[in-house]
């Protein structure tokens, strides 16, 4: 049977030997880079599970117990409820994909190498930020009112601090508070002098975006995050990707695909972000969930009649809002 159809004759040849250890190293170097790249690691919560594609995960939520005066004589209360689930199906599955004329010799040449793979390691670990990014929407979707502070101006230490009163009404615990921010943003914070004086602990950045606290909050900083513009995401090397909108934007190629069911029963849509603010996070990680069913792999190919590998390199996750009052997004002009 042709493979390709009319590309091959037939079917290619495929160097068991190379095949065998090259996809190793590459998915070794791949997933260690990635992990390196992925910002939003520590601004969200993992969930223990191993599947496949399509599975559903399942997390009952359990009502608060009321606590009741003992009366003697009396018997006590048994209470019951009639519990509900959050569930989330995992059902993203993506690829990047090249072929490389050579790749034999190519292997020997550590640098070229490792080009490859870091640029492979960004693009899926900017994948997964920008779908937990695009999680904005349900945020804004939730409750505008209260769980989204906007300001017309750069951002401001003081907005920080409202979105951290609002955090703290809900009972969400202030030690585990996580701060999601745009360079911009972070350029803004760092020339207010009350910020750099005392309030702020600025440190050099580190590999997982961290770059310092604030109020004794982590500041984590992403280029990830830019201001909402219909037009200002490009899959890809922008002189050849289309412009499509910025994720958490209606029309995005990342909003959220699934609206969580919360406790009360009811159901939270997204609501699209809104253009020419940059949208930073003030979040505890219970915010969300995040399910990596398959960590990136790598699968090779050697065609005999085109002398190249193919290279494919997938992985299946997924991602969905799961507290969405433990997240406060910050709209500032900047």
């Amino acid at each position: 049977m042709p493979y390709y159809d009319t590309l091959y004759q037939g079917s290619p040849f495929n160097n068991n030997k190379s095949a065998v250890f090259i996809p190793e190293i590459w998915s070794t170097d791949l997933i260690r880079r990635r992990d390196e790249k992925l910002v939003m690691r520590p601004c969200v919560s993992m969930v223990d599970f191993k599947g496949r594609k399509g599975d559903t995960i399942y997390i009952p939520y359990v009502s608060d117990m009321a606590v009741n005066n003992k009366v003697s004589g009396i018997p006590v209360q048994y209470q019951s409820f009639s519990e509900r689930r959050w569930t989330m199906v995992v059902n993203r599955y993506k690829e990047v994909s090249f072929a490389i004329d050579n790749l034999t010799e190519i292997q020997s040449q550590n640098d070229l190498r490792s080009i490859y793979t870091e640029r492979s390691a960004w693009a899926l670990s900017r994948d997964i930020e920008y779908s937990l990014l695009a999680e904005r929407a349900t945020i804004n979707g939730y409750n505008s009112g209260s769980n989204v502070i906007t300001s017309g101006s750069p951002f401001d230490y003081t907005d920080f601090l409202a979105a951290c009163e609002r955090l703290e009404l809900d009972n969400v615990p202030r030690e585990s508070l996580k701060l999601l921010i745009s360079v911009k943003q972070h350029k803004s914070l760092l020339v207010q002098d009350v910020i750099i004086n005392s309030d702020y602990n600025i440190s050099s950045m580190s590999s997982s975006g961290m770059v310092g606290k604030l109020y004794g909050v982590p500041v984590y900083v992403t280029n990830s995050i830019t201001t909402n513009n219909p037009t200002g995401y490009y899959n890809g090397d922008k002189s050849q990707a289309v412009a499509s909108p910025t994720p958490g934007m209606s029309g995005s190629l990342y909003y959220p695909t699934q609206n969580p069911t919360l406790r009360d029963g009811t159901t939270v849509a997204p609501s699209s972000l809104t253009a020419g603010y940059d949208t930073a996070m003030l979040v505890h990680p219970d915010w969300g969930k995040l399910a990596m069913v398959k960590s990136p792999s790598v699968d090779a190919d050697w065609s005999t009649d085109f002398q190249e590998w193919h290279i494919v390199q997938t992985q299946i996750y997924d991602c969905m809002v799961y507290r969405p009052d433990h997240a406060v997004l910050i709209n500032t002009s900047e």
